[in-house]
């Protein structure tokens, strides 16, 4: 039987959010501009070739082994990627076109990993890429983090990359004395992982989960997250530790890797519901 990655999964129904009942609307270009800034800047996020790290889940509620690990390497003028899985010993690529995987054992499908992390990882910068629509910001106060924050909604006007869908989301949550990017919760609207959970037809979402940025490192002048914590919204229930390591901003992308071996298998998911 496949492992399905649940601590990305989870469905959370619970909203206790703790907000300051007097919230303030304010323009976020300004905000996302600042952030952007204590993250090391757009324009030295452009300049970078390619990016690669090494993630390591931990989730008791994962069946089979309570780790997942991953090493990934994206081409950052096309987000193509390949990706390794030493705790499942499995690979896949995304060249652009089609994904495949080999070996394959979870039930996550190759498309859907290809740039899940990707995201969560660079979401600073990515705030700039045409397909995105921003809200306004609002300053409140909210229980997971010490200082007020700054949150933005973040969605998209078509389809953003593989294995992602228009209808995912993002709120940002933007310390308001750091800048740093401290917290997003995201939801997911990939129509394969929907089915593969059995929701109701008319449910086009999973979500939304919450997560923490608890730590930070420094690559080259970009700040990433380094440790992260996945919960429902009112942090009552943990879904899963995360550690990434291993950053890499110039490692040469090996265009071999994107081959299929003759092993795999393409990934014919879709980000629509059957």
């Amino acid at each position: 039987m496949k492992n399905i990655l649940t601590l990305t999964l989870c469905l959370s129904v619970s909203i206790g959010m703790a907000n300051d009942p007097e919230k303030r609307t304010i323009a976020s270009k300004e905000i996302i501009n600042k952030m952007m800034d204590a993250h090391g800047g757009y324009s030295n996020w452009k300049k970078m070739e390619t990016f690669s790290y090494d993630n390591i889940m931990f989730s008791e509620s994962l069946p089979g082994t309570p780790f997942w690990i991953s090493s990934a390497t994206v081409d950052s003028k096309t987000r193509r990627v390949y990706m390794d899985w030493p705790s499942h010993q499995m690979t896949m690529a995304y060249d652009g076109e089609m994904s495949w995987g080999a070996d394959w054992k979870i039930g996550n499908p190759p498309k859907f990993e290809a740039l899940f992390f990707y995201y969560f990882l660079n979401l600073p910068w990515l705030t700039q890429d045409k397909n995105v629509n921003l809200s306004d910001a609002e300053k409140i106060k909210h229980n997971a983090f010490e200082n007020e924050v700054y949150v933005v909604d973040m969605t998209f006007k078509e389809k953003p990359a593989v294995g992602k869908t228009m209808k995912d989301t993002y709120k940002l949550y933007i310390d308001s004395e750091t800048y740093l990017l401290v917290g997003y919760e995201y939801t997911i609207g990939y129509g394969y992982m929907l089915d593969l959970f059995k929701f109701p037809p008319d449910k086009d979402l999973f979500g939304p989960m919450f997560r923490v940025n608890k730590s930070f490192v420094t690559i080259d002048g970009l700040v990433y997250p380094s440790l992260m914590q996945t919960s429902n919204l009112d942090q009552s229930q943990t879904y899963g530790h995360h550690a990434v390591i291993n950053y890499s901003l110039d490692i040469p992308f090996d265009e071999e890797r994107l081959k299929k071996p003759a092993n795999a298998v393409i990934d014919t998911t879709s980000d629509k519901r059957k």
